[in-house]
């Protein structure tokens, strides 16, 4: 065989620059080449001697600890099942820092963006050993770690934003339990300790409302409403029943804007719940996406064909224009984890479909995760896998960005 217009006799052998790094030589056949090779002709007496170069002078290196610019409305945060929370500038597609986290951690910021909460489980031998489960707060600008306040128990269930939740004020974190018993957990964020723990029984997730209120929906369909004074017992009371959580079941990544305590539940069939959380909710009357679209309302059969919402992170809240942006695939009933093929805008207020971005992916990649910047020209960060990850113009469905692989399973805007 020949390489490279070598003869037949030659072969290849590593040269071993240091015990780590070899790179790959061809030996000749020909001794006399070998000898030449490794036994130069010495210099004749009468020869002058070359004058060598001086070795290069590298410069010196700088250490310095970097900060976060301040935040801007197109910057987003990247998390996945792995460890770590990336933080990104969606103007860019940079890098801008990146938080330590457990695995499946949840995730949640001060309103000013100041302080960032992390809350993790982590095993003193990694999957194994003394489990500690916390709730960890770091600096908004420096990424350190301000404090570490020791929870009593925290779910594991994967990126689930509703997991975790502060109140409109800030001085509160609610993180929702599921050891021994499902449960809400309240942390005093200024006082920096564990305020209260409060069982609810047959229900999930967690909203805050108000400076003492939380609420969870529950599997009969009714919202769980607790209230937790600060010195007095924890009280729980439910809403009547508004979805059917066993036919027609609600995201649990739906949407909720902790300011004005209004939540924009999405369930599997395309149905919209305006709900406005706190001691006694109010609870509007749901509406079809489909319908919204000139289509007929989606049901629940098996094999009945429609366009549907699915995926991870289904559905993004544009406050300032009302505008919902929805992952939308055709498929049967119970098809919610689903990659989206459109995306679907639409006013909440009035339920008109404003338009449809249709997706073009390369083949294999599924977008299951969507979020959309605040204030003036809002951005889409469009997540899921094998390279599909785009930053889009909310305004026109453009793409701004693509990332050449996945940067994560979901993602949370900076606050704004």
């Amino acid at each position: 065989m020949t390489l490279l217009g070598q003869s037949a006799t030659s072969r290849l052998v590593p040269l071993c620059l240091s015990t780590c790094l070899c790179t790959w030589t061809t030996l000749a056949a020909s001794s006399a080449a070998f000898a030449q090779a490794t036994h130069p002709a010495q210099s004749s007496p009468s020869a002058p001697h070359a004058q060598s170069s001086p070795p290069a002078v590298l410069p010196a290196e700088t250490s310095d600890v970097a900060t976060l610019p301040p935040a801007t409305p197109h910057r987003f945060f990247a998390m996945s099942h792995r460890d770590g929370i990336v933080i990104y500038d969606g103007d860019s597609g940079n890098i801008e820092g990146q938080l330590p986290a457990g695995h499946d951690a949840t995730f949640g910021m001060a309103a000013d963006n100041s302080r960032f909460y992390v809350g993790e489980t982590l095993w003193a031998h990694g999957n194994r050993g003394a489990r500690a489960d916390l709730l960890s707060i770091y600096d908004g600008k420096t990424l350190n770690l301000l404090k570490e306040i020791e929870l009593p128990g925290r779910a594991i269930v994967g990126v689930k934003f509703n997991d975790f939740s502060l109140s409109a004020s800030g001085k509160r974190a609610y993180v929702y339990d599921m050891h021994p018993a499902p449960s809400i957990v309240w942390v005093d964020l200024v006082k920096e300790a564990v305020g209260g723990t409060v069982e609810i029984p047959g229900c999930a997730l967690v909203f805050a409302w108000g400076e003492d209120g939380a609420s969870s929906l529950c599997d009969d369909g009714s919202l769980a409403i607790v209230l937790a004074p600060d010195g007095g017992p924890p009280k729980v009371t439910h809403s009547k029943p508004f979805f059917d959580a066993v036919k027609d079941p609600i995201f649990d990544n739906s949407l909720f804007d902790g300011a004005t305590g209004t939540a924009v539940f999405l369930s599997y069939s395309g149905l919209i719940y305006d709900v406005t959380l706190g001691a006694d909710p109010k609870i509007a009357k749901p509406w079809s996406l489909n319908e919204a679209a000139g289509q007929k309302a989606a049901g629940t059969g098996v094999d009945e064909l429609a366009w549907r919402p699915g995926g991870q992170q289904p559905i993004a809240w544009h406050k300032e224009s009302d505008r919902l942006f929805v992952l939308m695939h055709a498929g049967s009933y119970w098809s919610h984890n689903d990659g989206a093929g459109e995306i679907w805008v639409l006013n909440r207020t009035t339920h008109a479909l404003l338009a449809r971005y249709p997706l073009r992916v390369k083949p294999g990649g599924i977008i299951r995760s969507i979020s959309v910047s605040q204030r003036a020209k809002p951005q889409l960060y469009l997540l899921g896998s094998d390279g599909a990850d785009t930053v889009v113009d909310a305004d026109t469905g453009e793409a701004l960005h693509k990332f050449d692989e996945s940067i994560g399973a979901a993602s949370v805007v900076a606050s704004f």
